[in-house]
């Protein structure tokens, strides 16, 4: 196909050549692009990795959560306090976090009474866990029951 090419010039026989490997390798890419989102999207649907996912974003939501409840023990002994509570709920940087979660921090009492679970007028850190990640999100079916 590139004989009668030659007769016209060399520089329209490379230019030919290129335009071959060019389409080749789109060809080609197009080709691994497709199979390689079917191997991604095949992936995603594995129990074993979404499980996987789940419990690292856990494990980073609760680290997380552990953080800032330290900034509002302010006194240091592993208890937060209504007051603590309150004063630190002014800082937006906090309240956006909440709001990240899906926790609506408008109302500071009654978000410190859902956190309470032993109703012991202050909250430790497993209950600070456990209610950020029950609260977290839209409500679910067993919280409507």
């Amino acid at each position: 196909a590139s004989y009668p090419l030659g007769d016209v010039g060399g520089a329209w026989v490379c230019m030919f050549l290129a335009y071959i490997c060019f389409a080749q390798m789109a060809v080609l890419n197009v080709i691994t692009g497709y199979f390689c989102q079917s191997a991604v999207e095949g992936a995603s649907l594995d129990p074993d990795l979404v499980a996987q996912k789940i419990l690292a974003s856990k494990r980073m939501y609760t680290s997380r959560i552990a953080e800032i409840f330290a900034e509002i023990d302010a006194d240091g002994s592993g208890y937060i306090n209504l007051h603590e509570f309150e004063e630190h709920l002014k800082d937006d940087h906090t309240k956006a976090y909440f709001d990240s979660l899906g926790i609506d921090a408008s109302d500071v009492w009654t978000l410190f009474k859902l956190m309470d679970a032993d109703s012991g007028h202050q909250i430790d850190l497993e209950e600070f866990t456990d209610g950020c990640l029950r609260l977290s999100g839209g409500a679910k079916s067993l919280d409507l029951a």
